[in-house]
């Protein structure tokens, strides 16, 4: 099964399904937002059904919601109403080619350890930001988790039942992000059995 094979198939449900941590959700809403400027051109990578798009695209000029998953895609269109913003556009696009959009900030948020390269993924949004952009993520540090989650995950995914997840812990993701040429200017950890490390990145 590919990746947007496996997003199209539990997309109903994810989009039913409640924020798992929403003052988690909001506290880092509300950090992006703090951000953003009215002339800033966003690119969010691994969109989902759009929820965060449709909250903060309000807040800049120009945004672009990508999502590898068609059916995301069209449950995000169908959140669309009156007060969306003509501005903010959903497509379907494989977050680790990066389509052609010239961002002066970049979301990817609960996607870097999805994305079968991440380093590679990390260096084509550092090349694509221009000076002082930003690149702003959240990410499941799991190798930070409990033990069994580095085992329990593979076996999941030959029965088709997890995507392709990778294993990396706060300290490597960080790591990651400054090889790239990355500074960082803020983080925060979420807690919990995944624990998922939210950063701010500049590029100088």
């Amino acid at each position: 099964m590919t990746e947007a094979a496996f997003w199209d198939k539990i997309a109903e449900k994810y989009a039913s399904d409640p924020i798992e941590n929403l003052e988690g959700y909001h506290k880092t809403r509300d950090m992006i937002v703090d951000r953003l400027k009215p002339e800033h051109r966003v690119l969010e990578l691994g969109c989902g059904t759009g929820s965060t798009a449709l909250e903060i695209a309000k807040h800049v000029q120009d945004y672009l919601a990508t999502d590898l998953s068609p059916k995301m895609i069209e449950i995000a269109n169908a959140k669309r109403d009156a007060e969306t913003p003509e501005h903010l556009r959903f497509a379907v696009a494989d977050g680790a080619g990066l389509p052609d959009f010239s961002p002066d900030v970049v979301l990817a948020l609960n996607l870097i350890h999805l994305v079968p390269n991440a380093d590679a993924m990390i260096q084509k949004i550092f090349d694509r930001l221009p000076q002082g952009g930003l690149f702003i993520a959240k990410t499941a540090c799991l190798r930070d988790g409990p033990w069994y989650l580095a085992v329990m995950i593979p076996l999941m995914r030959l029965i088709g039942k997890a995507p392709h997840v990778s294993i990396f812990s706060q300290v490597e993701l960080t790591d990651r992000l400054q090889k790239a040429g990355f500074v960082i200017d803020e983080t925060l950890l979420q807690k919990g059995t995944a624990p998922r490390l939210f950063t701010i990145a500049r590029k100088p």
